[in-house]
């Protein structure tokens, strides 16, 4: 009776597990196939993560900006959830135009949820913001990562994020010079 009771109880685990491991996968290349693609520019860092393997630390320019370029800044505190509402700029990537606490609901362009790394408000204003983004690492094999670390200092270097409704986004591909030389398989 007990080892029937644990063999049921191991296979009920077992099931969720797969069934939660199936839906991570599915989320993903749902997001992939289907988000709205938005151009960053960005830098690289080689670091390595003992467990995960090389990986390029992703220096997204929208990570730090200076207030007098956004139309729009709400108040906000370290660590507060932010929306960045972006738009097209003039070359290959899109630049920050609003950072508001809640999303947009009017919102003309593509928007990333982010965190603040500042403070700021219309009392106390700043001139400059810090921001992180879920999707700032991305793991490589260890070849591609050198390779795109060496190509970081002479030439434009974009991440290619896709973003659902509700500003969550993940990495589908790299750019160089506006060339995609990487996309994400979306199993």
């Amino acid at each position: 009776m007990k080892f029937r009771t644990f063999l049921v109880g191991a296979l009920i685990a077992a099931l969720l597990q797969t069934g939660a491991l199936a839906k991570i996968i599915y989320d993903r290349a749902e997001l992939l196939q289907n988000g709205q693609e938005v151009v960053l520019e960005t830098g690289f860092v080689d670091p390595r993560d003992l467990f995960r393997g090389h990986y390029v630390t992703l220096n997204l320019i929208v990570s730090r900006l200076e207030t007098k370029t956004l139309s729009r800044i709400d108040d906000f505190s370290y660590s507060d959830t932010i929306y960045l509402e972006l738009e097209q700029g003039e070359g290959l990537f899109a630049k920050a135009k609003a950072i508001t606490t809640s999303y947009p609901e009017n919102a003309s362009g593509p928007v990333i949820k982010g965190t603040a790394r500042t403070t700021h408000s219309k009392s106390s204003p700043k001139k400059s913001l810090n921001f992180n983004f879920p999707f700032d690492r991305y793991f490589a094999p260890e070849l591609r990562a050198k390779e795109l670390e060496k190509l970081r200092s002479d030439r434009k270097l974009g991440v290619i994020l896709v973003l659902d409704g509700k500003g969550n986004g993940a990495i589908k591909g790299i750019t160089i010079d506006g060339e995609k030389v990487y996309e994400e398989p979306l199993l």
